[in-house]
């Protein structure tokens, strides 16, 4: 009787060793589970950022790598181009950019939503909207893109500054032969010539050319032969 309550104890305790042994293994592969979920939720919202990104507003480009490395780029007309090398870690529901500039240490809060890039700055930085690049990116193409397109910017400002200059000249040579010159106020001046040469062509609502205007020379066109003016 004692020999069978003996074995009947140590069975049990062989049970509850088993069952002990079992739940801990279940809690930690349940752990060892739950972490490994956390961590690739983490990786999965990092890689949502991983790509190239331009502002063409302000000339400005950035790309961020997956290792957490990058490139930030702003086409200067006058100076040196920015070219700086970042790195950059998600942080809770947004992501922190920190650039390798000598003459900016803050970091900068960046905010994805879908396609759209956001750097919100502070009194050292400017608030910048980005737009997601599809396909390839070469960062200085798009350096050359835009110092192309801010020559054209200042080429087609210095013709409208000079517009003004080139309707008196007309208006003066309209008065000189004879023509209407209250006539010219009605019409609009245009870089979209006729010929293939810088300056301005003054057309009337229908597109028609009344003369052009290059370095304060007037070249009339066949129109003005209809002015009801006198000769």
């Amino acid at each position: 009787m004692q020999f069978s309550k003996a074995i009947l104890l140590a069975t049990s305790i062989l049970a509850i060793g088993i069952c002990s042994s079992g739940c801990s293994n279940n809690s930690n592969t349940s752990s060892s589970k739950s972490s490994s979920s956390q961590a690739s939720s983490v990786k999965k919202e990092e890689a949502q950022i991983v790509g190239s990104y331009r502002d063409d507003a302000d000339g400005a480009a950035i790309t961020l790598n997956s290792d957490g490395t990058g490139t930030y780029v702003m086409a200067n007309p006058t100076k040196a181009d920015i070219h700086d090398q970042l790195t950059w870690k998600k942080e809770k529901n947004n992501y922190i950019i920190n650039l390798n500039d000598s003459n900016y240490d803050t970091p900068i809060d960046a905010r994805l939503n879908e396609d759209n890039l956001s750097l919100v700055g502070n009194d050292e930085w400017p608030n910048q909207s980005f737009r997601r690049v599809h396909g390839d990116f070469n960062i200085d193409e798009f350096l050359n893109e835009q110092h192309s397109k801010n020559s054209n910017s200042s080429k087609n400002a210095e013709s409208k500054e000079s517009s003004s200059h080139a309707r008196a000249a007309l208006k003066k040579w309209a008065k000189d032969h004879h023509k209407d010159s209250k006539k010219i106020d009605s019409l609009k001046a245009t870089t979209d010539l006729s010929e293939p040469d810088e300056g301005w062509a003054f057309v009337d609502d229908n597109g028609t050319e009344y003369a052009i205007v290059r370095n304060g020379k007037v070249y009339p066109r066949p129109v003005i032969d209809n002015d009801t003016s006198s000769n």
